[in-house]
């Protein structure tokens, strides 16, 4: 890591390089509260009304995250898709956006395609941002803030991304794949993946060139991954090319892409998704 990095929030300051190693310490923590749930022979499954199942190892991660993360900034808010804030949420505040197991169902499925998802916004801007892959045992953290921009893998940093617009593998999402059939409908090769953040991740690393989101997502799936992938010189866009708002505020998230800025471009205008 380069310098310290600090910023205001209202009258204090947070120690942005302090609070990320934090936040590492806390993901990887939650990473093993899943992976002791998968050692179990039997895990107990809930429902969510209208959206899908929970697990205990949901739970689990979530008490973790929130036992850890939460002393880090005092007094900051929580953002979580499984526990209820004990505050409202205010603008210009610090908040904690959390998904502790982005993509259950594939968990449920034996797939190893999910992953702890933790951003951290100071008022509308993701300054930080956490992934945790319990399977593949890896933990990404990234800083993103004034003219900061770096992100890394097990303490090892990630190269930036080559912003050339050249596309070649598109990531997409595993319903699109089986059900919609959407490789047959892109001119690039496609490759499914369960989890918003491990797809996210996948942008990141140069594993696939751009990540194609068709369907609406909710800010906690969202904010871990991007921040990883802000780290590392990329963006997200709307479908239209316009960069893609991200604000604890507003909980859906629209389609989008993801990759660099010029690779995103590439594939909007070939798609002729910005008519």
């Amino acid at each position: 890591m380069s310098d310290r990095s600090s910023s205001g929030a209202g009258s204090r300051a947070i120690n942005l390089d302090a609070v990320r190693a934090g936040l590492e310490e806390a993901v990887e923590e939650a990473c093993e509260a899943i992976r002791a749930v998968l050692r179990q022979r039997t895990v107990r499954v809930g429902h969510k009304p209208g959206e899908g199942p929970v697990t205990e190892a949901d739970y689990a991660s979530d008490d973790v995250l929130r036992r850890r993360l939460l002393p880090l900034i005092p007094g900051a808010h929580w953002l979580s898709e499984e526990s209820d804030a004990d505050k409202p949420l205010l603008a210009n505040e610090p908040t904690w956006v959390v998904d502790p197991l982005d993509g259950t169902r594939e968990f449920l499925r034996g797939l190893p395609e999910f992953g702890v998802s933790v951003g951290l916004f100071l008022g509308d801007e993701l300054v930080l941002g956490g992934v945790g892959l319990p399977v593949q045992g890896e933990v990404y953290s990234s800083l993103v803030h004034g003219d900061r921009r770096e992100a890394s893998r097990d303490g090892v940093n990630l190269p930036q991304l080559p912003n050339d617009g050249h596309v070649e593998r598109v990531v997409v999402s595993r319903w699109d794949y089986e059900q919609r059939r959407i490789q047959y409908h892109l001119p690039y090769q496609a490759y499914p993946l369960g989890s918003a953040v491990l797809k996210l991740v996948h942008a990141a690393t140069q594993d696939a060139d751009v990540y194609f989101s068709t369907g609406p997502r909710s800010i906690w799936d969202v904010a871990g991954g991007a921040g990883i992938l802000m780290g590392v010189g990329g963006t997200l866009l709307m479908v239209n090319g316009d960069p893609l708002p991200l604000s604890p505020q507003e909980i859906s998230v629209p389609p989008y892409v993801a990759g660099s800025p010029e690779d995103c471009l590439a594939l909007v205008r070939r798609l002729g998704l910005d008519r």
